[in-house]
């Protein structure tokens, strides 16, 4: 039957069509039966996904996975607006030190304590550079999915949702200026200061500005639509749905000024826009917005995260020739060192700047979560690095899968233990 199905005569596409309704199928029912075992039921999203991948290995179809990419780009898309809309200006004033400080040490302590440990394990130094890089990225979509369901609310919710969206800001820049040191080192070539950060600072000022005209134009429209409008909340819908398929879109494309080439930020580009498409608004009108795009969104995060397990298999499958015995141990260096300086970075920062103490407890657990910007990093390390690039992408996409299953029962303990989480 199932060849039947599968057969040359139906296009990759309906083929693709097909495993996003197993995907959608398989993800949902693995997702409740996690949440009645009390655990998260992303969790559960991911295993069912890493099962569904190993059939369509097994059966070769694994390249179907990759036709679907479009729809995890804008899944991540519509979690980044959804971070976006949650920092208002009025919480960013009065807690925007305290997490740019927190945000820095983290990110700078995951990045330092990785490569350390790298080193001292023997890893050749552009090697370490760019896995220490990857080590600052922050997986926002289990966190904000997860505050999303349990309607948190705290001085840690108030602190980790602009925390994970600056974590991508400082990530780009961290991992720009060692790859470009990594690179140098690797060919020979010196580059000045300038060279290094130009890549990271135009990626980060389009992106920024990009998010930042879709955001207003949306807001324009949204608040023109009448109260009185019965299908108001159609028209919230698809001005939202507009404005993130914008943004993903022009972030994924890039940007060309004659033979200068600017990448976006798929993050950051909807996430921006999501913040001031939100604070252009009363919070009234932000919140039916919200509300109305929250319902709509619902089945694309499971296709997300159930195709972020399938993901990690197919892609494990076609890096087969590596070593994996060493590459076992970088491995396990490289993710306790990590949640060492997540955690000691996060608890460090939050010290200074006397944060609450939920902030300085539980902060750090919540950080662990890696997936979609980390996976982007290790992909751009691979295409420049050959041999030793496929060494970063096999490290990477093995503390991926690490991180993604147990960084969400991480999340939810620390929302729980806080006690913020309102829905459960």
């Amino acid at each position: 039957m199932l060849n039947i199905l599968l057969s040359n005569d139906v296009s990759t596409t309906y083929q693709a069509l097909l495993v996003l309704a197993f995907v959608l199928f398989f993800g949902i029912y693995a997702g409740r039966y996690f949440e009645k075992i009390k655990l998260p039921h992303i969790t559960g999203y991911i295993i069912s996904g890493v099962l569904l991948g190993l059939v369509l290995v097994v059966i070769r179809m694994g390249e179907l996975v990759e036709h679907l990419g479009v729809i995890s780009s804008v899944a991540l898309g519509f979690i980044a607006f959804g971070i976006g809309t949650e920092l208002e200006f009025k919480k960013l004033r009065k807690s925007g030190t305290e997490v740019v400080v927190i945000t820095i040490l983290q990110a700078m302590a995951a990045a330092l304590l990785v490569i350390f440990a790298l080193l001292l394990f023997g890893v050749d130094l552009p090697i370490a550079l760019v896995l220490g890089a990857v080590a600052t990225a922050t997986a926002p979509a289990p966190i904000m999915l997860l505050t999303r369901k349990y309607q948190t609310r705290g001085a840690l919710t108030d602190t980790l949702l602009p925390l994970v969206g600056m974590d991508d800001a400082v990530g780009i820049i961290l991992f720009g200026v060692l790859l470009s040191i990594a690179n140098s080192m690797t060919s020979g070539a010196s580059l000045s200061f300038i060279e290094m950060i130009e890549g990271p600072a135009l990626e980060l000022l389009f992106s920024a500005l990009i998010g930042t005209i879709v955001g207003l134009l949306g807001a324009i429209i949204i608040r023109k639509i009448d109260n009185k409008d019965h299908q108001k909340e159609e028209l919230f819908l698809a001005v939202s749905i507009v404005a993130v398929l914008l943004t993903v879109a022009m972030a994924k494309i890039g940007l060309h000024f004659g033979h200068l080439y600017v990448h976006l930020s798929p993050i950051l580009t909807p996430m921006v826009m999501g913040i001031v498409f939100s604070n252009a608004m009363s919070r009234v009108r932000s919140h039916d917005v919200t509300m109305t795009v929250e319902g709509f969104t619902a089945p694309i995060l499971v296709a997300f995260f159930t195709l972020a397990g399938a993901e990690l298999v197919v892609a494990f499958s076609q890096n087969t020739d590596v070593d994996y015995m060493s590459i076992g141990g970088i491995t396990v260096i490289y993710i306790i060192a990590r949640i060492a300086g997540k955690m000691g970075g996060s608890f460090f920062g939050a010290n200074i700047m006397n944060s609450h103490r939920n902030v300085k407890k539980y902060l750090g657990l919540c950080l662990l979560p890696q997936a979609g910007v980390a996976l982007g990093m290790a992909y751009q390390a691979k295409s420049d690095f050959g041999e030793s690039g496929i060494t970063i992408l096999i490290v990477v996409l093995i503390a991926t899968l690490v991180y993604e299953l147990f960084g969400p029962i991480g999340v939810k303990y620390s929302l729980d233990k806080s006690g913020e989480i309102r829905d459960y």
